[in-house]
């Protein structure tokens, strides 16, 4: 049972937020929560009542969408600033973990007498099936404790179920966590929200079952099914829908990528997604498109190194679904061949080079530098073996230790073309590529004096 004065605060607090939404000309579910108690309905702002009233009480610190999470945590409340900390810090959510949640505009409900930072509402923007959504959380400065009220950006019709948000019910203010941990239950109950809007759609509730019954997909999946066009038949959409999936079988951390893992180029995990676009309910026109983590799309030679197959028309999901899987699967298992060959590769060099091996590649194995002497001529030669090796050749770069080219770089020739076979074990190319140094060293040696300055 709340007292008069917590019911008079709950009050002041949706009175604020029907006029905030009517400046804003939002229109939108709610759900509001005060001392333990719960309700959810719909707030609808009424124009012809709401008419020429000021909202003084909320003052607008500016849209900040280009703010640094760094800065965004310094304008929000003191007492509100534990919770925001573990969001924008830790929040990965959803089948996308290379993006993080984020929040911007930023506002306060205080009144301009009140010192900063006061900010207690804002934009959370989340990541979900290749979407983002866009959900304003509301908090009461001056009543920290309190739990936030949500407006739900353009998914009017979703209301979650209470009994299904724990850390809503129970919520503590004190645990740095309870925010973040519920935006993840509320996007649980987002997912079930879009799940059963698809029982509009005979043929995509099919496409989805069918995935659902198979256990590699069907705890890997968020699905998006647009928004409602309010001008016209309920049937129509003005957004296709989307199927998202999560390829979590691929990945298994190999060696190869442990060893090359770039946390600056990736601060996510290594993941493939794959986005299917459905642009009608009767599925005629469908658009998958495969999204790579950065690392991972390094690994496999950039994003024009994998192309998935066209949807075929009147196919199915089940059936398309495991083609990509496997497809990556052999490019995957391709570029760990790879790595294991270019290893082989250079320990053969190093074994028949001994001392004239100056570096090399001890991570990913793709580079070898050699310094060798022919007949008082010094020359280095530079290897580089190619992310598809043994079937694409290394290149073979010679480089004069003396002779400059006018532009101060030392004289060097490139060569692609020279005695090779992929069938060939690491020992027999070393062999030869030592064979190809002694018959090709006159030849170089000649071009650099007469083309190189001293």
């Amino acid at each position: 049972m709340l007292h008069q004065q917590e019911v008079q605060c709950v009050y002041t607090t949706q009175q604020d937020l029907v006029l905030s939404m009517e400046l804003q000309g939002l229109t939108q579910s709610f759900l509001c929560y005060a001392g333990g108690s719960h309700r959810h309905g719909n707030l609808h702002c009424r124009p012809n009542l709401l008419k020429g009233r000021l909202c003084s009480r909320l003052l607008t610190v500016g849209k900040m969408n280009n703010m640094s999470p760094e800065v965004a945590l310094h304008r929000i409340s003191p007492e509100l600033r534990p919770l925001l900390c573990s969001v924008v810090r830790n929040g990965r959510v959803g089948l996308d973990s290379t993006n993080c949640l984020r929040v911007t505009d930023l506002k306060t409900g205080c009144t301009s007498l009140t010192p900063g930072p006061c900010c207690d509402r804002f934009k959370l923007h989340i990541p979900y099936a290749g979407e983002t959504l866009k959900w304003d959380i509301i908090f009461n400065a001056r009543y920290p404790e309190l739990p936030p009220d949500f407006i739900f950006g353009e998914d009017a019709e979703f209301l979650p179920e209470p009994s299904e948000l724990p850390h809503l019910v129970h919520w503590d203010a004190g645990n740095p966590e309870c925010l973040l941990q519920l935006v993840k239950e509320l996007i649980q109950q987002y997912h079930h929200y879009q799940c059963l809007r698809l029982r509009e759609s005979s043929r995509l509730l099919f496409e989805y079952d069918s995935l659902l019954e198979d256990p590699n997909y069907g705890r890997n999946m968020e699905i998006y099914a647009g928004c409602k066009n309010s001008w016209v038949s309920s049937c129509l959409w003005i957004f296709p829908y989307f199927i998202f999936l999560f390829i979590v079988c691929l990945f298994t951390k190999p060696i190869w990528l442990l060893l090359s893992k770039d946390t600056a180029l990736d601060p996510g995990e290594d993941v493939a997604l794959l986005s299917v676009s459905f642009e009608d309910a009767e599925a005629t026109q469908v658009f998958p498109k495969l999204y790579l983590s950065p690392s991972i799309e390094h690994a496999l030679g950039g994003s024009s190194a994998l192309h998935i197959p066209a949807f075929p028309s009147g196919g199915c999901l089940i059936d398309y679904v495991p083609q990509v899987c496997q497809l990556l699967t052999n490019k995957v298992q391709y570029v760990i061949q790879g790595y294991h060959k270019r290893r082989e590769y250079i320990a053969a060099f190093l074994s028949h080079f001994g001392t004239g091996v100056v570096e090399y590649d001890a991570e990913g194995f793709t580079k070898l530098t050699l310094l060798l002497m022919w007949k008082d001529f010094c020359f280095l030669v530079h290897v580089d073996l190619p992310l598809y090796f043994p079937r694409d050749q290394p290149t073979l770069t010679f480089q004069s230790v003396y002779h400059f080219t006018n532009s101060g770089q030392l004289y060097s020739q490139v060569q692609k073309s020279y005695p090779y076979s992929p069938r060939w074990d690491g020992n027999e190319m070393a062999k030869r590529a030592k064979a190809y140094f002694k018959s090709f060293i006159p030849q170089f040696q000649e071009g650099a004096f007469a083309n190189g300055k001293l």
